[in-house]
């Protein structure tokens, strides 16, 4: 922890000095015993689905109300998130059945695929409803929640998002003072306050935590550190401004997945063993600045201005000691995994100096207007995105085989020197590193979105809208071994959305239609075409819903959706052929049910349950092996479950069970390997007190994969390969809380 600590710039170290001189100032307090507080499960308030996704017009567009909302998504609370326990955004997706991981290996930032499709790190991550850098690690210490909004959000958000959004919300200021403190099976240490102030003008909240990490992957250890601020102030009676900021660093070596064995077999599965982990190997760093504000403005009480301003910079060092191929077959599509007896070639990549920067600024005026008994909600935006990639000093080479200090080819020591099986591998650091400016990325989105939501006499509403946008890209890349690319490009869509929703006594069923326009996708190293574009892809999807909440604690949700868009892959001819082709040809869709409830059954226990089966199809290619499969790394089934019970014989006390089911899913395009389906099952004991006068206590012990089940958790398809990550292992954690 120490060469976290002095690695951190000075704000960092004031940062830690902090937390322990505030651990200090709370644990001095008297502890006199009062009585208990009362813990509860998930509240029924908690039903509001979907509360700030996408752009401030989408709450006044879709309305707070869960039962009216002609989408599907969830939100994760404050409540859930404590019932779960401390973790990274992957542990909290868990809870959302159309969320599946996307390669987020210890170490490394997190991607997500939502009803199969991948969520774009550029315009589908969100905070607050404005776009941030998601090739980053995001910080979950200040947020209250976590939500996810299925399928194409265009129409919300502009053109990019045809999975959908994650949006995290951060929290408010409120009156307190918090300390955390929290600790893993490894040694992993961690420790947080959360400080806040409100009054009759305005609030702060100040968040800050730091964190030695030892996972149980060994030598994926590291650190992190961060720090936000958010402020509310209010002018007048009509007008408030709100403002977040926040730094963070994170620095720690990743764990590399894996890849099968010669195409055909999967490789032995340890999610404790760190592939190509060497004495040479350097962390991945990542800084994060985040700013943003918001200002808002009641002209009366049917109508609202808001102004927004957002901006996240993201610096990197993406480094690692990466095993890729076999060198035994290179050329062929058998040289894009690891051979059939285990080895693998060891490389040395190094992305140094990564900027990323993404800047939003939205206007939105919102109005409500009653007429001939008819309600309409209304909502006109405008909105600029610029969206920047930077990758100056890039490197992708073989790793010095011989440790002689010396490369003897084009590709260096080009040769198998690691194995699976043995857990052994041998090179160092590239002696003569190349860098190359490698790439360089502009995007630029000027939107323009009107909607209109009308509630008809008998309570039916009818919702139609659209977002018209430009989208402009400016690119020059220049990788290693692949050639280079200078180009530009514009784009105009109008991109509408449409619902139609009625009122059905206790229940409403709604269907709906939405489109989406991504940006035409770069083929990989790993294809005959090597860093050719592909065309742009437009995706349409359809919907089915019903709410249900026959009382004031229970609510039970059903989707039905179809989603289809062109399908690019790498044309195969078989393992022993060359390399194909990357192309846009035929269909891939996505046709499913998402089934969810939620709610207390009774004084003592409440539960939340989620359930998405789905087929996800491939046709109209020219590869009869592709054609009629299930697409790579998505299950037919999945299905979570989050029991909480108070226990009558310990006063408040509450055990949890977290239950997450995943069905197998294809490793390979072609479906010749399967991931086999597994269970996970994590246990939870939350217990909080009063201690002294006004302050709180609160433990938390976890359990996660409490059978210690060994299982792959992704297949996801990374640099044109599938690339296996392993789940984590049995892991015990534990956290305490001090708040007055």
């Amino acid at each position: 922890m120490g060469n976290f600590f002095t690695s951190l710039p000075r704000g960092g170290r004031c940062l830690g000095l902090a937390l322990g001189l505030c651990s200090l100032s709370v644990f001095s307090q008297t502890a006199t015993v009062l009585p208990d507080i009362e813990v509860k499960a998930s509240p029924g308030s908690s039903l509001d689905v979907g509360m700030g996704v996408g752009s401030p017009q989408t709450q006044f567009f879709i309305g707070t109300d869960w039962m009216t909302q002609p989408l599907s998504g969830q939100v994760i609370d404050q409540a859930d998130m404590a019932l779960v326990g401390p973790g990274r955004l992957t542990d909290l997706l868990r809870l959302d059945s159309s969320v599946e991981p996307y390669y987020s290996p210890v170490g490394y930032y997190e991607g997500f695929l939502i009803r199969g499709f991948a969520v774009d790190p550029m315009l589908g991550s969100r905070v607050n409803g404005v776009p941030v850098v998601g090739e980053s690690r995001l910080n979950m210490q200040n947020k209250q929640q976590v939500q996810t909004l299925r399928g194409p959000a265009g129409t919300w958000a502009g053109a990019g998002t045809s999975a959908g959004l994650i949006n995290l919300v951060t929290e408010r200021p409120r009156d307190g003072r918090e300390v955390d403190l929290t600790a893993e099976s490894r040694g992993s240490l961690g420790a947080g306050i959360d400080l806040g102030q409100t009054g009759p003008q305005g609030g702060w909240r100040l968040n800050a935590a730091i964190d030695h990490l030892r996972p149980e992957a060994r030598g994926a250890d590291g650190g992190s550190g961060m720090v936000s601020l958010a402020l509310d102030r209010p002018f007048g009676s009509r007008s408030v401004l709100e403002m977040d900021l926040e730094y963070s660093r994170h620095s720690q070596r990743s764990q590399p997945g894996s890849q099968l064995l010669g195409g055909t077999t999967l490789p032995p599965l340890n999610p404790k063993l760190l592939l190509g982990g060497s004495s040479w190997s350097k962390p991945v760093v990542f800084d994060s600045v985040f700013a943003m504000g918001r200002l808002s403005h009641n002209l009366d009480s049917n109508s609202k201005l808001m102004g927004t301003a957002s901006l996240h910079r993201v610096k990197t060092d993406d480094r690692s000691s990466f095993p890729w191929g076999c060198s035994a077959t290179a050329g062929t599509l058998a040289g894009t995994y690891f051979c059939a007896n285990g080895d693998f070639t060891l490389w040395d990549y190094g992305s140094l100096r990564e900027k990323r920067e993404a800047a939003y600024l939205a206007m939105d005026a919102l109005y409500t207007v009653e007429q001939d008994g008819l309600t309409h909600k209304l909502a006109f935006g405008a909105s600029y995105l610029r969206r920047t990639t930077r990758m100056p000093l890039y490197m992708w080479d073989v790793a010095d085989t011989n440790n002689n200090g010396e490369l003897d080819a084009d590709f260096g020591d080009y040769a198998d020197t690691g194995n699976v099986f043995t857990s052994t591998w041998t090179g160092g650091p590239n002696p003569s590193p190349s860098f190359s400016d490698a790439f360089d990325q502009t995007i630029e989105q000027l939107a323009f979105v009107a909607h209109d939501r009308v509630t008809l006499r008998n309570g039916d509403s009818l919702a139609v809208g659209g977002r018209w946008v430009r989208h402009d890209e400016d690119l020059r890349a220049n990788f290693p071994y692949y050639p280079a690319v200078r180009r530009s490009q514009d784009q105009t869509i109008f991109l509408p959305g449409l619902s139609y929703s009625r009122k059905l006594n206790a229940a409403r069923v709604f269907v709906g239609y939405r489109q989406d326009l991504e940006a035409g996708q770069r083929a990989p190293l790993s294809s005959a075409n090597y860093g050719e574009v592909l065309s742009p892809r437009l995706t349409e999807s359809y919907e089915l819903g019903l709410r249900l909440q026959p009382g004031k604690t229970v609510a039970y949700e059903a989707t039905a959706f179809y989603t289809h868009r062109p399908y690019n892959f790498r044309r195969d001819a078989g393992l022993s052929d060359a390399l194909g082709s990357f192309v846009q040809q035929g269909r891939e869709s996505r046709l499913g049910l998402e089934l969810g409830a939620r709610g207390s059954l009774g004084q003592s226990l409440s539960a939340r349950l989620g359930l998405t089966a789905m087929q996800a199809k491939v046709s109209g290619t020219s590869q009869d092996g592709v054609n009629g499969n299930h697409a790579l790394n998505t299950p037919r089934l999945r299905a979570n479950g989050l029991l909480a019970y108070k226990l009558s014989a310990l006063q408040a006390t509450q055990a949890s069970v977290v239950w997450s089911y995943v069905a197998k899913r294809p490793a390979t395009a072609d479906g010749r390997v399967n991931l086999p389906s597994y269970h996970r099952f994590d246990l939870g004991l939350l217990h909080a007190r009063r201690l002294g006068e006004g302050t709180g206590l609160s433990l938390r012990f976890y359990v996660e994969n409490v059978f210690d089940h060994a299982y792959w958790r992704d297949a996801a398809d990374f640099l044109g390969d599938g690339y296996l990550t392993a789940g984590a292992p049995r892991t015990f954690k534990a956290s305490l809380t001090l708040s007055q």
